[in-house]
């Protein structure tokens, strides 16, 4: 063992003053905070980031091929046929999106009516392309409403957001009547409002609150019927690799022929949201980093008092032979030696608390976030950076107390002592 090491490990075990030791603690206790709740926030963050795509890709499909001339009118099936049998698309679906308002009075109440998006999907190809129907409760298989009561073939079924349905006080089971615009000319106006029962067949659940309160879906034979069209929005598509979703709408925009087809991807649709979050994390990043500066600036004060407690043993080595670069070193090292505690404590914890979130499953108002669990993903390059921030912080700041260390005149030291 070094001369360094053993006395900075001494310096350390007995700091002198029962006030030094008082503050050794609250030094280190500094740094487990701060590193702690610095790996809890950005677990938190990097959480919301991966829930939200996660909802997007789950919810919507991940390339959306369009045709802006007639809306692939008289080849919906071929075109769809085609794009499912590109080798990097795992499943291809077409759609209709429009938007309407869905009303419900049970009787005796008032009539409440609700402003809503509604998707006209095939329920055989949609689950290639979404996991709506794996998140619709009870189990879905089809827009059916033979076994609902005043179903049958003339009554068409619907899925509804959850939270949509909680606002209507509806359940599955009862009817509702939307109301949809129906073109009935060729003009910009030409167009009037088409009511038509449905039977709710099922609620959907996924999680995200702009989705749950918004979104409902039903037969996209039956939304062209009420829209008197064959033509669709849109075909959307599933790919292999969701992070390569640009790449290949542009690859699929210029093989089908730009401008009459155009394809658009999750990610370009939702580049502001993507940039705000991240600009969020880094922002959040910085300002927490200040609690370990002030973590580090107590490691400080702690050296600077230990520099001043410890004349007499800094004067005594000195006038021994030690080196300045050596009496530096043991302050230098007595300073790391407390950050890497507090470091190593500190990650521990905020992993052990991250760990705790996603289990627990905190609840969040969905109303105003985006999601409504708290949503936690700890990274390994996070809490590797937010260590190695707090270390070289730490041994950045030291450095002062050491070189005053190194200043101490033995003579002057040993005449006063």
């Amino acid at each position: 063992m070094s001369l360094v090491t053993h006395i900075s490990g001494r310096f350390l075990r007995t700091p002198g003053s029962r006030l030094l030791s008082l503050i050794t603690i609250f030094a280190g206790v500094g740094v487990i905070l701060g590193v702690m709740v610095l790996d809890v926030t950005l677990a938190v963050m990097n959480g919301f980031r991966d829930q939200v795509q996660m909802t997007f890709v789950e919810n919507m499909p991940m390339v959306t091929v369009l045709n802006r001339q007639n809306g692939f009118a008289g080849e919906v099936d071929s075109m769809t046929t085609r794009l499912a049998a590109d080798p990097e698309v795992l499943g291809a679906a077409p759609f209709q999106r429009v938007e309407g308002l869905v009303s419900y009075s049970r009787l005796g109440g008032r009539e409440r009516t609700q402003t809503m998006v509604l998707w006209g999907i095939d329920p055989e190809l949609q689950p290639g392309v979404t996991r709506v129907a794996e998140l619709a409760y009870p189990d879905f298989t089809d827009f059916s409403t033979d076994d609902f009561k005043g179903g049958g073939p003339g009554v068409p079924g619907l899925l509804l957001g959850s939270v949509l349905a909680g606002q209507l006080n509806v359940f599955v089971g009862d009817k509702v009547a939307v109301h949809l615009p129906r073109r009935m000319g060729t003009g910009t106006l030409d167009f009037e409002a088409e009511t038509r029962e449905f039977i709710v067949v099922g609620l959907v659940k996924s999680g995200m609150y702009d989705f749950d309160t918004t979104f409902a879906w039903a037969e996209l034979g039956v939304v062209q019927e009420i829209r008197a069209t064959e033509s669709v929005v849109g075909i959307g598509l599933k790919v292999r690799d969701m992070r390569k979703a640009p790449l290949i709408a542009d690859r699929l925009e210029h093989e089908l022929g730009f401008p009459r087809y155009h394809a658009t991807d999750w990610i370009s649709m939702n580049t502001e949201l993507f940039k705000w979050m991240q600009y969020e994390k880094l922002l959040m990043f910085l300002l927490l980093t200040f609690l370990i500066v002030i973590a580090s600036l107590n490691v400080v004060a702690l050296l600077v008092m230990m520099v001043r407690d410890r004349r007499r043993e800094i004067g005594v080595l000195m006038s021994l032979g030690a080196e300045p670069g050596q009496i530096a070193g043991i302050f230098l090292r007595l300073g790391l030696s407390i950050s890497l505690t507090g470091t190593l404590v500190g990650t521990v914890l905020g992993y052990l608390v991250t760990l705790a979130l996603d289990r627990i499953g905190y609840e969040l108002p969905g109303d105003v976030l985006f999601v409504e669990v708290l949503p936690v993903h700890a990274k390994l390059g996070d809490f590797a950076l937010v260590a190695g921030v707090t270390l070289g912080l730490s041994a950045l700041v030291s450095l002062l107390p050491a070189f005053l260390a190194t200043r101490q005149s033995p003579v002057e030291v040993l005449r006063h002592e």
